[in-house]
């Protein structure tokens, strides 16, 4: 069994996040959020790409910096 540091430091790890992030700002996951609702003020659509978006960004950040340790 892999440790998580192994885990992290290969590349297929890394294209595996890349595919699920471009997964989650597809059309088919996109327009679950599409509609007339809205949260805060701004579209349900826009909220959900800015918090997958996000997520992504921390995600990444995290992973990095475990990784650099």
């Amino acid at each position: 069994m892999m440790s998580a540091r192994e885990l992290l430091e290969q590349d297929e790890f890394w294209a595996f996040i890349f595919v699920f992030a471009a997964a989650l700002l597809n059309w088919p996951l996109l327009s679950l959020a599409s509609g007339e609702g809205s949260v805060f003020g701004f579209p349900s659509v826009l909220a959900y790409i800015a918090v997958i978006w996000i997520l992504i960004i921390i995600l990444g950040y995290l992973f990095e910096r475990w990784y650099r340790e």
